[in-house]
């Protein structure tokens, strides 16, 4: 069996124009990532809780939190990779956020009046970048991308039955 070196990483890049060809004739051109994908891009929902009076000004100081609460980390406890799975489920439909997160987080904070969720993914850098940018850390070569970003009203909410 012969695997082919990823085609979107450095090694790939630089052997493809030696490999790729004999590759394509006897059609072995499956790279690895055919069997063990390119490590997945850290997702999670940022959030921020306010707390305004009737004329919008700030009654208590703002919560800023993450769901999964350890945000960039990875999640030990089997129980709790459910975390990951709904915090995916919710973000393939932005309504989701405002129908199932949106209450469950009125009812986390008493008293906050509205919340705005947003969906970030940090990437990974490309590995011919982290290597010629050695002095960088990993962290600042990464991006941060916001794709949703969705705003819930707590007023009225505190009559909603949701369970997450």
């Amino acid at each position: 069996m012969l695997v082919m070196p990823n085609v979107a990483a450095y090694f790939g890049r630089v052997t493809s124009r030696f490999l790729t060809p004999y590759a394509n004739t006897v059609g072995l051109n499956a790279s690895w990532n055919f069997f063990s994908p390119d490590p997945a891009h850290t997702m999670y929902i940022r959030y921020t809780i306010r707390y305004l009076d009737t004329e919008g000004n700030e009654t208590k100081e703002s919560v800023e939190g993450y769901f999964p609460k350890e945000k960039n980390k990875g999640i030990p406890e089997m129980s709790r990779k459910r975390e990951l799975y709904a915090m995916r489920f919710m973000v393939i439909d932005p309504k989701r956020l405002r129908l199932f997160l949106g209450p469950w987080l009125c009812k986390q904070y008493p008293g906050s009046t509205s919340i705005e969720m947003e969906h970030v993914i940090e990437t990974v850098p490309p590995l011919d970048q982290v290597v010629t940018l050695k002095d960088e850390s990993l962290k600042d070569l990464s991006q941060e991308l916001q794709y949703i970003r969705e705003f819930y009203s707590c007023a009225g909410a505190e009559n909603d039955e949701v369970a997450l």
